[in-house]
């Protein structure tokens, strides 16, 4: 019997966002901004039901464009999905649904004239579950390779 190592894939090293293959190296993050939390008391101060808002997730990456026409620079509400495909494999993908849009340029000596994406989730939830729905991941597998 074979000796196996698991390896654990850590990030998602280059990757395509909606076909583009133009994403500046190490510019994509998705990041939650956790939904508020209240608490109801009762006289005294004692906590007697607490209710937590949706989390919501943004994520934000770098293109490289050839001019600031190529892209539509500006806030859009209702953008639709966008999704993040690794190329690692066993890397985890995501998908984000029904978010908004903010779309600026920046230029700069290094990466040359860029467009910054920010797409971000509403924190919808499933009525009857409450688990959110607008966010979905994919694949995270890990690999085992022959050990020596």
């Amino acid at each position: 019997m074979a000796d196996t190592t698991t390896t654990k894939v850590l990030g998602w090293g280059q990757c395509s966002i909606d076909g583009h293959d133009d994403i500046v190296e190490n510019s994509t993050s998705l990041e939650v901004e956790e939904g508020a939390e209240q608490e109801a008391t009762i006289e005294g101060g004692s906590a007697e039901g607490r209710k937590k808002a949706p989390d919501k997730y943004q994520l934000t990456y770098n293109r490289r464009i050839g001019s600031a026409g190529d892209v539509e620079v500006g806030y859009t509400e209702n953008a639709g999905d966008v999704t993040v495909t690794p190329e690692e494999a066993g890397a985890v993908g995501v998908t984000l649904k029904g978010c908004s849009r903010h779309i600026s340029v920046k230029f700069d000596a290094k990466d040359g004239l860029v467009a910054i994406y920010k797409w971000k989730t509403k924190g919808k939830t499933d009525p009857k579950t409450k688990k959110l729905i607008d966010i979905e991941f994919t694949g995270g597998t890990t690999a085992s390779t022959p050990g020596s």
